[in-house]
């Protein structure tokens, strides 16, 4: 039975189907399904009234929950006031300081500059200009199953060679070495080393955790090098791990952060933090690296609400929480099902289901009984789970009683 009153007939949700399919550029093939209506805090309902628990948070956007009341009044209050700007130049934009100035004290006293972008991809594509220009040098060094974005310059250092080929010729000096390998890292580093740039929690890789020393120890090869170290941190970013940044679990400072995803509280925004003394490159000449949209007042507004709900309530603390409270749960299935669910992982509310199975189905199956969970580009059996940080403890019950009813039936 739906959970709340329909918001279009059948024929006009068909419709919608039918032309989104029409006029939409698709990347994967075949019709949707849903048909969004609204979302709010952790729940998504459909145009027909179905209600669906999403545990993705739409791909770690919705860090705050989908329509925070907070969020949903700063987005009206700077539309009213103006909605864009020339962002980069001219203007000195109110919205734009004072979210930087909250995203690096985040990240800590080594970051006292930000670059606005409007996604990951062109957070990467920023990085990698500023490690090339800042060092003079033309090589990286990426890991085996990273994922930084599907732009040339951050397809050149994604890993996946199914997605990379069809592009060549991409940047020409990209080494790939084996997640968490240190021995293969420094094999790689060498004098022509721009920058090594490395996720500090794989996200599409499986939601991979490195070794405690990895990090730190790339730290030193770059150090040692001279090469500067880049964190990719659009999905571990904003509080998903139960930290501010993925890599404050390990203490390491990089010379780049790059942001996007839950940045924006909802809306498109990324960022690129880094030293002035970094920065001052990109003045040199001037407009070496320009957006129209990146830091867009709305969105500004929108990401300065999100990062103060993370802090007024608590959700650093209420993701560790909850994380611990979902994995150990998750763990009970495990120790019923282990042939089937063969690895619970994770930090924060970024959590890896590792199945000895493909992961797409069970994803179908559980969005057919009305959860969303979402799969991982490169790394077959693992269904990624990383809900809304404001997620209950009733609502992380609803889903691992599904996850055990599918994976009962499977097994």
């Amino acid at each position: 039975m739906p959970d709340e009153t329909p918001t279009m007939t059948p024929e006009e949700a068909d419709s919608y189907r039918d032309r989104f399919l029409a006029r939409l550029a698709q990347t994967v093939p075949g019709r949707k399904e849903i048909v969004v209506a609204r979302a709010s805090g952790c729940t998504l309902w459909t145009s027909d009234g179905r209600r669906y628990l999403d545990m993705t948070s739409g791909i770690g956007v919705a860090n705050v929950g989908h329509c925070h009341p907070r969020v949903v009044a700063a987005i009206q209050r700077q539309a009213e006031r103006y909605a864009h700007v020339n962002v980069y130049g001219r203007f000195a934009v109110p919205e734009q300081v004072e979210l930087v100035e909250r995203l690096v004290s985040a990240a800590g006293p080594a970051f006292e500059t930000a670059y606005l972008t409007s996604s990951g991809a062109e957070s990467t594509e920023c990085a990698l200009k500023l490690a090339r220009k800042y060092t003079g040098r033309p090589k990286f060094v990426a890991m085996a199953r990273a994922y930084h974005g599907r732009t040339l310059g951050a397809l050149s250092v994604s890993w996946r060679d199914e997605w990379r080929a069809p592009f060549a010729p991409l940047l020409e000096e990209v080494a790939f070495v084996p997640f968490d390998d240190l021995a293969a890292a420094a094999e790689a580093i060498d004098e022509r080393t721009a920058a090594v740039i490395v996720e500090p929690i794989q996200g599409e890789g499986g939601i991979r955790i490195p070794s405690d020393g990895y990090l730190p120890g790339l730290r030193r090869l770059c150090d040692e090098s001279g090469a500067m170290l880049i964190f990719d941190e659009v999905q571990g970013g904003m509080g998903r791990s139960g930290r501010w940044f993925a890599h404050q679990h390990w203490d390491v400072t990089p010379d780049i952060i790059t942001m996007a995803k839950a940045v924006g509280g909802g809306l498109p925004l990324g960022a690129v933090l880094s030293r002035a003394e970094v920065f001052a490159t990109f003045v040199d000449p001037p407009l070496s690296h320009l957006t129209t949209m990146g830091g867009n007042p709305v969105a500004c507004a929108a990401g300065i609400a999100a990062f103060d709900v993370i802090v007024e309530e608590g959700l650093l603390e209420h993701a560790t929480a909850m994380g611990e409270y979902l994995r150990a749960e998750l763990g009970k299935v495990q120790a019923d099902l282990p042939g089937l669910l063969v690895d619970v992982r994770g930090r924060g509310l970024w959590c890896a289901i590792e199945l000895s199975v493909d992961a797409n189905p069970v994803a179908k199956l559980l969005e057919a009984r009305g959860v969303l969970v979402g799969s991982v580009l490169n790394n077959a059996g693992t269904i990624r789970v990383m809900p809304p940080l404001v997620i209950t403890r009733e609502e992380i019950d609803e889903f691992v009683a599904v996850v055990r009813a599918i994976l009962t039936d499977l097994g």
